[in-house]
């Protein structure tokens, strides 16, 4: 929730620079505020994700003092770090599309990914339990962005026409 802060920050801002570029039929302002903001929102990630992979034990202490839960917490450190990083890239499509009122793209995307969140919590959270439910989460983001990759060209198409 944390590093949502920090990454919607950029979504937040890709959306008015990309409705600009929409609304003045400028791809080149397009392109500048995607590739600018996706640089900045990726480092961001890699410093939060690095953050929670380097100090994350002690983030765990400050939230509590139950020994067994920071020792259950610690476990899932990794996934968290990874989930944190590759997330960025969902973070900042969503801005771009939202930006653009693409919303039926969205839609779209939304509908792929759920179904591979549901089809991954179903393959891996009985075997392998909470590890499962993060690595369906991971798979969730990255389907996300992948989705909204794929609709990418026609947003991009809409901004010069």
């Amino acid at each position: 929730s944390f590093a949502a802060f920090f990454l919607d920050g950029y979504a937040f801002v890709v959306e008015s620079l990309v409705g600009s570029a929409r609304g003045s039929k400028e791809p080149a302002l397009l392109d500048t505020a995607v590739k600018k903001s996706t640089i900045l929102a990726a480092f961001t990630a890699l410093i939060l994700a690095a953050s929670l992979w380097f100090f994350g034990g002690f983030l765990i202490a400050a939230l509590t003092d139950i020994s067994a839960v920071r020792l259950e917490a610690a476990k899932f450190l990794p996934l968290a770090g990874i989930y944190i990083f590759l997330s960025f890239a969902a973070f900042q499509l969503d801005g771009i599309f939202i930006g653009a009122a693409f919303t039926r793209e969205m839609r779209h995307a939304a509908m792929l990914s759920i179904v591979v969140f549901l089809v991954s919590c179903k393959l891996f959270i009985e075997p392998f339990a909470m590890l499962g439910l993060w690595w369906a989460m991971v798979l969730f983001v990255v389907a996300r962005a992948v989705a909204l990759l794929l609709f990418y060209p026609r947003l991009r198409a809409a901004v010069g026409s």
